[in-house]
This record gives structure tokens, sequence and C-alpha cells, in this order.
């Protein structure tokens, strides 16, 4: 593939004769039209005029390498890149990397079109549509205090609510502990792994849904589960790429956080994406069901409901299956 003829159509906003991408590029005529072949072959929509010459009109819905790296702006984040068809799980393929080279970079991303294990918090399942998400890990190498680890998740969420809201304007909000969703769907989950022969290094991975329609969703999840274009007005799909690298961006800002250790400016911005103060929920506390009025949420601390008139918190270690469900009488009362 020739990234150079990709660059420099990049840079034109109209057709450019034949003539002039021989000149710059030192480019033959006929290896300019077997490379713009070459080109669409890989999904590149690129017009051909036989009077004006050449125009790009729009990249690929593919993970390639050089197109991420394209104005990505990042000094640690993303700057290794590892992208694969096809992975079990890109938590493990993570950690793989990080157990076959002790100098693996800090910040290095696994990408994979599409998970066959792919795995959420307790044990579940994340289901991976092929060439429908963002399904990704970050190996951050970091050094963070017991009771801040759970701050990475509340990082991540943060980066991620923060980009759906600013780059691609839809109402993102973040359910704890580790789920982003836009009008009470789920649109990406968050997973932070840990291992105790690797100390200061964790394994953060990410599936977000982008272009998923509907009945892209096993049946189970077609009512709690989203997609970026299911949300967007038109429901188009988007250009993954182009989500990815302000993903990589914001994660880079609030990682930037982390590794100074400002858990105060985390939690409060992380605060601002999360909606759930009063709200009458229920909960799975290891075996046990738990029901309370959410009186506050804490990156790390967890969450603290009001249960029969006493404040009671719960880490998110310790909870899942988060649901707000209507409160009994007295509750709502009292």
């Amino acid at each position: 593939m020739n990234t150079d003829l990709i660059s420099f159509l990049k840079k034109q906003s109209h057709y450019t004769p034949v003539g002039d991408i021989e000149e710059k590029l030192e480019l033959s005529r006929d290896a300019i039209f077997s490379d713009v072949e070459a080109l669409i072959e890989q999904g590149y929509s690129i017009e051909f005029h036989p009077y004006l010459g050449v125009k790009l009109i729009d990249i690929p819905d593919r993970l390639l390498k050089h197109e991420i790296r394209d104005d990505l702006n990042t000094k640690v984040i993303g700057r290794k890149l590892e992208i694969h068809d096809q992975v079990a799980s890109t938590n493990e393929t993570a950690w793989q990397l990080i157990e076959a080279d002790d100098e693996l970079k800090d910040g290095t991303v696994v990408l994979a079109d599409t998970q066959t294990q792919g795995r959420g918090r307790m044990g579940r399942e994340w289901h991976s549509a092929a060439g429908h998400g963002l399904w990704m890990s970050v190996v951050l190498k970091v050094a963070v205090p017991p009771d801040k680890v759970a701050f990475l998740t509340a990082m991540a969420s943060l980066a991620v609510a923060n980009m759906l809201q600013q780059f691609i304007h839809l109402p993102a909000e973040i359910k704890w502990p580790n789920d982003v969703i836009i009008r009470g769907r789920k649109v990406c989950g968050i997973l932070v792994e840990a291992r105790s022969n690797v100390p200061d290094t964790f394994v953060l991975g990410i599936g977000l849904n982008v272009n998923q329609s509907r009945h892209d969703f096993p049946e189970s999840l077609r009512e709690t589960a989203t997609s970026l274009r299911l949300e967007r007005p038109g429901a188009k799909p988007l250009n993954r790429v182009r989500v990815l690298r302000p993903l990589l961006f914001y994660l880079e800002r609030v990682y930037d956080l982390t590794r100074k250790k400002k858990w105060d400016k985390l939690a409060k911005a992380w605060s601002e994406f999360v909606h759930m103060g009063g709200k009458y929920v229920r909960l799975n506390q290891g075996a046990a069901e738990v029901e309370g009025t959410v009186v506050r949420v804490h990156p790390s601390e967890g969450i603290t409901l009001r249960i029969n008139g006493a404040e009671t918190t719960i880490s998110a270690e310790s909870a899942s299956n988060i649901r707000q469900i209507q409160p009994p009488a007295e509750a709502s009362h009292g």
C-alpha cells in the first residue's frame, strides 16, 4: 500500500492531474494507476476522472495502522499499536505481549476487528460483532495505590463519555461502576485487570459499540444495548478510525491526571457524567440483592445507598448488575 500517495491525496481538496502526482511523488503513470487500484481494493473511496485526475473521497472503515496514526495527537497512548483481525480477547493478547516483552511500551494499544471470547466484569461474555465496534486493550504501566485502582475504570469511562459528548455530540452518561450509557442503554463496557506477578501494570479493556444496528445484537441484549450509529440522527455508520483517534486522545488526557495522582480532579470530572444520585436501585452484592436510594457515588469509595434510613457503602469490586427500579411506597415517601 502506497501510504505516500494516500498522504498526498489527503492534502488535495480537488482532483489532482496524474501528471502532478507523477512529478510530486516521482512515480510512473502505470505505478500510479496500480497503486490507486490497490487502495480501492483496501476500501479507499477514490474517484478517477480521465481529464481532471484523481481525488480521494474517503478512507475505509478499517483499523489500518497508518490511518490511526495519521493526526493521532498523543505521546503515550497508541504510539505502539497491535492490530488483529480476530483474537480470543484483546485483554488476553495484551497480557501475552506484556509477559513476552519486559520493555513493552506504556500506552501500547491492542485492537481487534472481532473477539471470540471477549469478556466483561464478573466473568461475563462481551459480544464483539465483527467490524462493528472498537474492541481494544491498553497497557498501562503506572503505580497506583491499592485503594485507588478503581480510578482506572473511572478514568476510562470519563474519557469515553467525554469523547462521545464533545466529539460525537451524544448525551453520554457513566453508569457506575464500569459502563457508559446513552439514553439509558449501554454503549460501552470497561474492564481493568491486574496480575500479581506483574507489578505496576494494568490492562484496560474497552468495548465500544459503534455501528451495530438493532439486529446485530443478540436478542438478549437488544433492549439494553445500543451503538453510536443507533443513537445518531439518521443512523448513518461512523468511520471507526475517526472515533478511535479522539478516544485515544481523551484517554491520554485522563491518564496524565492519573499518573500525576490528581484523584480529586478526576473524581470531580467523573462525577459530572454520573447521574445516579437520588435514584432507587437494586444491585447484586456477591450472591445477595441489595436495594436502596443512591446517596452518592465515588470512583474509589463505591456507591453509598440509604437503606431503611441508614447509609451503606458498597465497593465496585463486590457490586454488579446495578439497575434502577421503582421504589416501594415507603421508600418513595421516606
